[in-house]
């Protein structure tokens, strides 16, 4: 559901109430409710919902990145043993990363498909690269960097084509020369492990 103003709260708004039904149901019919079947459920039946097409309506205002972001901290609270730890410290215990963390992710392996020419989309209607521009060898040209589009407007600087370009440009080159879709997403969790781990130092 894309609204005329071309934010997505509207649809946040919908799928949200739709998950947390779902997670509601499942709260009052499961008899184990050990971590790994609680983890799994979530998986199974309710992230699917607020990850479905995402790369087309991901939020950027806060306020619907944290509605979302409430389903799963519901969701992990009702693990029993963690559920008064913070946040962050469930969802290490569960194995599992932010909502917003996964939609990054999944812009990341939509770019990786449109510039490698594994989906039916012409990456030319997306994106402009840096050797596009010019014949003059930069590091940026060689590495066949994005060209982020100038925006007047913050809709269209959130759209799907130019949000991505920062952080695809940010990649390490192997990661973005993959030899494919499973070998980009594998590169791409433990350059993000990695990134994380430093980060901590």
């Amino acid at each position: 559901m894309i609204h005329s103003s071309c934010t997505p709260s509207e649809h946040v708004v919908n799928i949200a109430k739709k998950a947390n039904g779902i997670l509601s149901q499942l709260n009052r019919t499961l008899i184990c409710r050990n971590q790994e079947i609680i983890v799994s459920m979530f998986k199974t039946f309710i992230r699917p919902i607020i990850e479905s097409a995402g790369t087309a309506w991901c939020p950027w205002e806060r306020k619907d990145i944290d509605f979302l972001e409430k389903i799963q901290r519901r969701a992990t609270r009702q693990i029993p043993g963690i559920g008064k730890l913070s946040y962050e410290e469930r969802l290490n215990r569960c194995k599992l990363t932010t909502l917003e963390c996964r939609r990054e992710r999944g812009d990341m392996v939509e770019v990786f498909k449109i510039v490698h020419g594994i989906t039916n989309l012409n990456a030319a209607m997306f994106f402009n690269f840096t050797n596009q521009r010019h014949d003059v060898a930069t590091r940026s040209a060689i590495n066949n960097n994005l060209v982020p589009e100038k925006c007047r407007l913050d809709i269209r600087k959130h759209f799907f084509s130019n949000r991505v370009v920062h952080a695809w440009n940010a990649l390490p080159v192997d990661v973005r020369e993959a030899a494919s879709v499973n070998n980009f997403k594998n590169l791409y969790d433990e350059w993000i492990k990695t990134e994380a781990d430093d980060s901590m130092l």
